[in-house]
């Protein structure tokens, strides 16, 4: 009897010692997490390549896109490596400056380089989407996360966002490949190389 006792007390002992595992939306808490880590460390480097179709025409250009908290430097280059532009922007001001040496300034960033390069480039959103995070102070909608946490689709501002493949890149996982749609425009994205900081 005593031994049954002890061998009672002992099972109790273990299942109170045993930790408790709760539930846990393992792609839920991975996706916030990355958002977290992501909007905290906002300085950052991509080499890409820019893609763009409509019904009527076809762009490409290649892109060093720094960016530098709530600034930015956007390098403008064609296929053979010459810059074409340079776009430096702050909150409330953009300028630009050709390789021609040309030099023009406005508050929107998307106007002015549409007016001078024909490119419809979606600035303020895709700082965000090229890391495959959403614009925080714009709301998104039909996100689908990958297994991993990992954005596959969602919508921003009227643009639906594919990513189709990622790179491990220390300490998170970033896009190299996605697809941005609007109306009748689709930006593909090819990113060659990411850098954790952006050069001063």
């Amino acid at each position: 009897m005593k031994f049954l006792f002890f061998l009672i007390v002992l099972a109790l002992s273990a299942c109170t010692i045993a930790p408790k595992i709760e539930p846990i939306d393992d792609a839920g808490l991975a996706w916030e997490k990355r958002k977290s880590y992501l909007y905290q460390h906002p300085e950052w480097v991509a080499h890409l390549s820019l893609v763009g179709v409509t019904e009527q025409e076809k762009f490409k250009t290649r892109i060093i896109w720094q960016q530098r908290q709530d600034g930015y430097q956007i390098k403008l280059r064609d296929f053979i490596g010459r810059t074409v532009a340079l776009i430096d922007g702050s909150p409330g001001k953009v300028v630009v400056k050709t390789s021609k040496g040309e030099r023009y300034e406005d508050r929107n960033a998307e106007t002015l380089i549409y007016g001078l390069f024909g490119l419809r480039i979606p600035v303020a959103g895709m700082r965000y989407w090229l890391r495959g995070v959403p614009q925080p102070d714009a709301e998104y909608i039909d996100l689908l996360l990958r297994a991993d946490g990992l954005a596959q689709n969602m919508r921003q501002s009227g643009w639906q966002l594919t990513y189709q493949n990622y790179a491990d890149q220390e300490p998170v996982r970033l896009p190299t490949r996605a697809v941005f749609e609007y109306e009748d425009l689709a930006l593909t994205v090819n990113v060659a190389r990411w850098e954790s900081a952006a050069i001063r």
